[in-house]
């Protein structure tokens, strides 16, 4: 791991209620990497190697954007903040790299913006981020698109 550290059971400080329902050894805590989990049954994202290569993984959060969200949803203000929401904003935000593909994509297939056949794996990617496409956003955001 980026940090030389072995970690255990890190997923014990979210609260007990977000992890309702959830099997904690397949759905939270597997260190494999299991698509069947995912909403859409799709693999997204990079290896946690290229992650740390690209400098996104730092030591305060060794789990990522998604630790480092669920930290500061609760409060926590570091000096990362900045950074992470900036990347979640290119990601997902108005103007979002991932958002406005799946927007595109929408548009161009002429289906409903909730067809989850329209390219999982960008919607797999997006809920990664904590987003998922809503009628709002894809009405606005589909005005931008050129057919």
């Amino acid at each position: 791991m980026f940090t030389g550290e072995s970690y255990k059971d890190v997923w014990k400080e979210l609260p007990q209620d977000w992890l309702e329902g959830l099997n904690i050894k397949r759905q939270v805590a597997s260190s494999i990497y299991d698509e069947s989990v995912n909403k859409y049954g799709k693999k997204c994202g990079g290896s946690l190697e290229m992650w740390e290569q690209s400098g996104w993984i730092v030591k305060q959060d060794p789990y990522g954007w998604f630790q480092w969200y669920c930290r500061f949803y609760q409060g926590r203000r570091t000096e990362d903040d900045e950074r992470q929401i900036g990347r979640w904003d290119r990601c997902a935000g108005e103007k979002g790299r991932w958002k406005n593909n799946l927007i595109g994509k929408v548009v161009r297939s002429g289906c409903a913006f909730d067809n989850p056949a329209v390219s999982p794996v960008v919607r797999q990617t997006l809920l990664h981020w904590g987003y998922e496409l809503t009628e709002h956003d894809y009405k606005i955001g589909a005005k931008r698109v050129k057919k």
